[in-house]
């Protein structure tokens, strides 16, 4: 059941990266800090809890992200994660003074850094944001590292190695050889009974396969996805810089199946026109594994499987859902 208990504010299409697996669409809309709060305001009492931020790149929008930071704080709400690709600054007493009015504002959430080889940065700038970090919050464990994989990691593998090295760690490996954290001696030496006092470093590295689009069309998985009911991506008002409102952070949300909304809207409208849309009950209430299922009884033929379940829903937004297997 559809039931957001966060907001994910997207401040500005605008990114200063041009990445080649990127969904994004680009364009001039800015999504203005008054309405965000007046539309915070609007949601709390049907039950949100957290805010986020993505984009875009945030970081273009520092007022944006002090006035919300600072609004979400007076509210007594909590943040979850501000995704960023850590690249945008141009020299480090900026880097400093961005970070700075972010976290006096409140913030203190994770910062979700998203870095891979489609991104290309620089490992050293890279270190450099996240030493800032670091310093500016005074804590070592306030990052996650999410990563997109491509078919050719060696030179970011590479890359990553020499970023836990500048931090003072190491990149710790799984068995398949695939990146899990950046650690330091610090934070691998303690217990259990230790204080979590963030002075040990540790970087999650969350990795996770490139989703393709409906055009490329790659239907070459040995295996079905596993059905969450979208609790993967979240379950989340996702704002977008033109003030439209989706039911989800995945890569299909710029569709209009799964807008449900704009940010005038209140959070009744919203809910009630989440809870009309077929598109959205079959994602969160049918699930989308048992509507597959559906589709292949009916005689509907895939031209492969996928285990991407963003992948299946960006199709079925795009082919539409079959009368058939709609429930009434």
């Amino acid at each position: 059941m559809f039931q957001p208990d966060e907001i994910i504010f997207a401040p500005t299409g605008r990114c200063n990266l041009t990445c080649a697996h990127c969904r994004v669409r680009r364009g001039p809309d800015e999504l203005s800090s008054s309405d965000a709060i007046a539309f915070l305001d609007s949601c709390e009492a049907g039950g949100i809890q957290r805010v986020g931020f993505s984009g875009g790149e945030p970081f273009l929008r520092p007022d944006f992200l002090v006035a919300l930071s600072g609004a979400t704080m007076e509210r007594g709400l909590y943040f979850d994660r501000l995704m960023t690709n850590g690249d945008w600054w141009s020299d480090e007493t900026g880097l400093r003074s961005t970070l700075d009015s972010v976290r006096d504002a409140g913030f203190d959430g994770m910062i979700g850094l998203s870095y891979d080889a489609y991104h290309g940065q620089s490992p050293k700038r890279a270190a450099v944001f996240l030493a800032t970090v670091f310093d500016v919050w005074g804590r070592k464990d306030v990052v996650e590292l999410l990563s997109v994989r491509s078919p050719d990691d060696s030179d970011f593998l590479r890359g990553l190695d020499a970023v836990a090295a500048a931090l003072g760690g190491r990149l710790e490996r799984g068995d398949d050889g695939e990146p899990v954290r950046i650690l330091d001696d610090t934070y691998a030496e303690r217990t259990e009974a230790d204080p979590d006092d963030g002075s040990g470093l540790v970087i999650p590295v969350i990795r996770s396969p490139r989703s393709s689009s409906v055009a490329e069309g790659v239907w070459e998985s040995p295996r079905w996805f596993r059905d969450d009911f979208c609790e993967g991506p979240g379950n989340v008002f996702y704002v977008h810089p033109d003030g439209s409102v989706a039911v989800c952070c995945g890569f299909a949300n710029e569709s209009p199946q799964l807008i449900v909304g704009s940010i005038s809207d209140s959070w009744d409208v919203l809910m009630a026109n989440a809870a009309g849309s077929e598109h959205v009950r079959a994602r969160y209430e049918t699930g989308l594994g048992t509507l597959r299922e559906r589709m292949e009884a009916s005689g509907i033929r895939f031209p492969g499987k996928t285990a991407d379940i963003c992948f299946f829903c960006d199709y079925l937004c795009t082919t539409g859902l079959p009368p058939e297997t709609i429930e009434k």
